[in-house]
């Protein structure tokens, strides 16, 4: 199904944030590639804290009784741990990336990096969310992004991430059309937004 102006969904307002809104529903490998350092030390302190966890547990609760001397903990319980750990501070990261795109934490370091991928994708004529490459009809993006909107506030709960391609970011690509400070140095020269769209539109009929 594909929507015309007469039936296009009416869009819900962005959440208001303390930090500007980079992207309302961004892609899963982008939210991935967005990681700071500090998410990547917090997830490996939490895939080492587990087991470490339990070992430490094991010393002062032992499992056949208090009193008694600390038993052996097997492999397989040492590798679940670590399993739990390794995911359970993937989505830690997750999240808190999630956020910041979300302008729920500082984030203008995300902000800087992705004022500059977007504006070199649209001086290649690119569509910076890549809609046009999904094979989704438009209901099915809409549902998709409906799905996956703020699916990281409950990430720990239900794991969902968006895999689709599609054009509700909640973002007006018109504002990265407008230089901030020192964004002139990049020497990007952007294509008019419209061509774009019409670019792309004879390319997928």
């Amino acid at each position: 199904m594909s929507y015309t102006p007469s039936n296009t969904p009416v869009r819900a307002a962005p959440i208001s944030s303390d930090y500007e809104l980079i992207d309302g529903d961004p892609y899963f490998t982008k939210v991935v590639r967005y990681f700071r350092p500090s998410d990547y030390l917090n997830w490996g302190i939490s895939t080492a804290l587990v087991p470490l966890g339990i070992n430490v547990w094991e010393r002062l609760e032992p499992s056949l009784g208090k009193g008694m001397k600390p038993s052996p903990i097997a492999g397989t319980t040492y590798r679940a741990a670590t399993a739990i750990g390794f995911v359970g501070g993937f989505f830690l990261a997750y999240v808190k990336t999630s956020q910041r795109f979300l302008g729920w934490r500082e984030n203008s370091r995300e902000v800087a990096k992705d004022r500059y991928e977007v504006k070199k994708l649209l001086s290649q004529g690119i569509l910076p969310y890549h809609e046009n490459e999904s094979t989704l009809d438009d209901r099915s993006k809409d549902v998709a992004n409906r799905n996956s909107q703020y699916s990281s506030s409950f990430l720990f709960i239900l794991p969902w991430f968006n895999l689709a391609y599609h054009p509700y970011h909640q973002v007006n690509l018109k504002k990265y059309y407008v230089d901030r400070p020192g964004e002139e140095n990049w020497g990007f020269k952007l294509k008019p937004l419209d061509e774009i769209y019409a670019s792309t539109a004879k390319k997928g009929a």
